[in-house]
């Protein structure tokens, strides 16, 4: 069997994801397996059936494939060619396997071996392909600790590029490498970047982080490639909480009949994913929109609604109406009517589509 592992929308929305699958079930059985919220949502658009999609890091997936694969094939769209490459190796070192890996990076369009051993019929099908082949290059550790601090480096971030730390946004890059310096589960600094203090204390407010394992991530938009949405329509019941965390967005919501989201990024992504199931969302916001999805849609029936402070009125209604749950069984109206109940002077604007 051959395991593939796909990497963001980018492989999708190209039509590369097709291609590849393709190729490989002429080789053999195949177990597709996606990483990332954003990718999902791509794979769900192109109509493609068959792909799992595992909350994991892409190094845990590639562990877990190892198990059973007699060769992985990870296919991703990076940046650019140098932040593809380093991309495949990183995560390849990270998972500590053996089984033998070969990478697509669609970007260039190019394959790289990394653990040799593959049947000699998958990389004859990639030449097939007209893909060129590359060689490994080394990878710098990304993580080490110091003095009680522990860094970690991304090399794959572009100038400007949004960074995001368990999906959220936490500055722009303004140099060609960036490190996260972390101690006690707290980010203390990021070298290499404009850094957004709020994102810090949102992650100080959901318990901190592991550097050594937390999901890292930068792009200039979140889609960066154009496509077109799939529509359907899905019955669902209660309603669900979403607070800047859209990138969590299929974890915290799935079979709900309407959610609400807090933040302006978080309702800008969560909206567009919820908007392919006909699910609408009562989106609580303040204007601090860092553009990371500039395209996205709403589901009819969504209500956005900005307030002064975002996160201090999202407490208000998860104590008051959400009781601190996740999930409740409400109905969208009813919740609607109760957080415009307590929104007093809190609300400056309301729009609904």
């Amino acid at each position: 069997m051959i395991g593939i592992l796909f990497h963001g929308p980018e492989v999708f929305d190209t039509g590369w994801g097709q291609t590849i699958i393709d190729a490989m079930k002429k080789q053999d059985d195949v177990r597709c397996v996606l990483a990332g919220t954003m990718g999902r949502t791509a794979a769900f658009d192109s109509g493609i059936d068959g792909i799992e999609f595992w909350s994991k890091m892409p190094s845990a997936c590639l562990a877990d494939l190892a198990c059973e694969a007699n060769a992985i094939v990870i296919v991703n769209f990076g940046k650019s060619e140098q932040a593809g490459l380093v991309f495949g190796g990183m995560i390849v070192e990270r998972s500590g396997v053996n089984t033998p890996i070969v990478h697509v990076e669609c970007s260039g369009p190019f394959f790289v071996e990394w653990i040799e051993g593959c049947d000699p019929g998958i990389i004859e099908a990639l030449q097939g392909l007209e893909l060129s082949r590359r060689a490994p290059v080394p990878i710098k550790p990304s993580v080490w600790e110091a003095d009680g601090n522990i860094y970690r480096r991304m090399t794959t971030a572009g100038k400007d590029d949004f960074i995001f730390v368990d999906g959220i946004m936490v500055g722009r890059a303004i140099a060609e490498e960036v490190t996260f310096v972390s101690r006690d589960g707290h980010l203390v600094e990021i070298q290499g970047a404009a850094v957004k203090a709020h994102g810090i204390e949102k992650l100080d407010r959901f318990g901190g982080i592991d550097l050594r394992t937390v999901k890292l991530a930068s792009s200039s938009a979140i889609r960066r490639t154009a496509h077109v949405a799939r529509i359907t329509e899905t019955k669902g019941t209660g309603m669900a909480f979403i607070d800047h965390a859209g990138m969590r967005v299929y974890e915290l919501a799935g079979g709900v009949e309407g959610a609400v989201t807090v933040g302006d990024d978080t309702t800008a992504v969560a909206g567009d994913i919820l908007s392919r199931f006909g699910i609408p969302v009562i989106g609580i916001v303040d204007g601090d929109k860092d553009a990371v999805l500039d395209n996205g849609c709403f589901a009819p029936g969504s209500v956005k609604l900005t307030v002064r402070k975002d996160d201090e009125f999202g407490l208000k209604v998860f104590d008051g109406i959400f009781n601190k749950k996740k999930r409740i069984a409400m109905e969208f109206d009813e919740v609607l009517r109760k957080i415009l109940a307590i929104a007093d002077n809190d609300l400056l604007e309301q729009q609904t589509w």
